[in-house]
């Protein structure tokens, strides 16, 4: 960005950073803004940055998808609140650093080096948040900022003067070991499954997805049923079975009333709930009856407000796995590849064709075949992906067909 432009912007993206850090502090409740709320201060802000931006000819495509995120954001539940805001916040960013250009100014592809806009979770649940006071261990729980992505252990090495192509193959083509988290120990695992670079991990496709998506309030959560809630972490304990087993048991909490969530061999998650009181957690499980009490079995778990939702509270990727390699951290690399790299990949479709089949363009079915936000966005990324395999089939039908028929002229 500019000095100008920065000059130009920065009073306002101070003031909805602050507006929107003072919600989250709120813990999502909508009460910073009064009368009418966060969407009435997005509406006015909006309005103001528009003109300005208009005034100094700079693209409004980030403000307009500031907007889009905050929409609707009285009728969502807080687990939606809080990723509508981390997304918010991350387009602000990208106009306090070099994410705003003006309309004149080509861009290049660069390394990602900040967190890319986070998905916006879709449940389907109209769930609001619970009237009960807080926790007294904490009189003010507060949102645990997103931890900052730790730097890759191989980081891609860019040369200046390279052409716009270059950069995204040379980022593409770049070894697993780039990735955050990947070591030695997990590139040869990867390497299993026939991943070896940023390129390989971005097309492995799920086999399925599990729909986490949809929220039931406590009072309706069925017995036997895989079932997916949200709550307040009231108490944590963890206790011993008559057979040694360590069971972590956590108390949340919505407006509908309590339930006992519970996990087996897990002790350390004891001080990681504790920590998170007052906070939401998203489980989903099985409601069961242990002797005469009745206790939630947790198959998989996260706090919506530390981060992505990639396990539960959405529709779930289940990716082919092999030994030493769990679910969760193949999760976790391909949801940071997929943020920073899908959109590089190159469409071979031209618009004209894409728009006449009605397909959506690859690096958005890429991005939504790993993390659909919903059932329709994963049905249009699987329709696009089997257009290109029949339309791949046929062209190498057609280059044999043509071989064929150069052989039998020189004959």
């Amino acid at each position: 960005m500019s000095t100008q432009t920065n000059a130009v912007l920065a009073p306002h993206v101070a003031r909805a950073r602050k507006v929107l850090q003072l919600e989250q502090r709120a813990n999502h409740q909508d009460t910073i803004v009064k009368p009418g709320g966060l969407e009435l201060f997005v509406v006015r802000w909006v309005e103001e940055t528009r003109a300005v931006c208009k005034s100094a000819g700079l693209d409004l495509a980030p403000i307009h998808r500031f907007a889009e995120h905050l929409e609707g954001y009285r009728r969502q539940d807080p687990m939606q609140r809080a990723s509508s805001l981390r997304a918010a916040l991350a387009i602000l960013d990208s106009l306090d650093g070099s994410g705003q250009q003006s309309k004149s100014t080509p861009t290049t592809p660069t390394t990602p080096t900040t967190s890319a806009t986070p998905a916006t979770l879709h449940a389907q649940t109209g769930a609001s948040i619970p009237s009960k006071p807080t926790p007294t261990e904490k009189s003010a729980p507060k949102t645990a900022a997103k931890p900052s992505p730790a730097a890759p252990q191989n980081p891609i090495r860019l040369d200046a003067g390279m052409s716009p192509g270059h950069t995204v193959l040379t980022l593409l083509s770049a070894d697993v070991t780039a990735i955050p988290g990947v070591g030695a120990s997990a590139a040869a695992r990867l390497h299993h499954l026939g991943i070896r670079t940023v390129r390989d991990l971005l097309f492995y496709f799920p086999r399925e997805h599990r729909d986490y998506s949809k929220l039931e309030k406590i009072v309706n959560v069925p017995f036997g049923e895989v079932t997916t809630t949200l709550g307040l972490i009231w108490d944590v304990e963890n206790t011993r079975t008559s057979g040694g087993r360590v069971r972590t048991i956590a108390t949340i909490s919505d407006e509908t009333g309590k339930l006992r969530v519970s996990w087996f061999n897990q002790p350390y998650l004891q001080k990681q709930l504790s920590a998170a009181k007052g906070s939401y957690l998203v489980v989903t499980g099985v409601k069961q009856r242990f002797g005469n009490k009745i206790e939630f079995s947790v198959r998989t778990h996260e706090l919506p407000e530390q981060g992505d939702l990639l396990n539960t509270g959405r529709l779930v990727p289940t990716y082919p796995l092999t030994e030493g390699l769990n679910p969760k951290a193949l999760r976790r690399f391909t949801k940071w590849v997929v943020d920073r790299y899908a959109a590089m990949i190159p469409d071979h479709l031209p618009v004209s064709i894409r728009s006449a089949a009605k397909l959506m363009p690859l690096p958005e079915a890429i991005s939504h075949i790993h993390y659909p936000e919903n059932e329709q966005a994963l049905a249009a990324a699987r329709r696009r992906l089997a257009f290109d395999e029949l339309f791949l089939i046929q062209l190498g039908m057609q280059e044999r067909r043509s071989r064929w028929h150069a052989k039998l002229d020189q004959e």
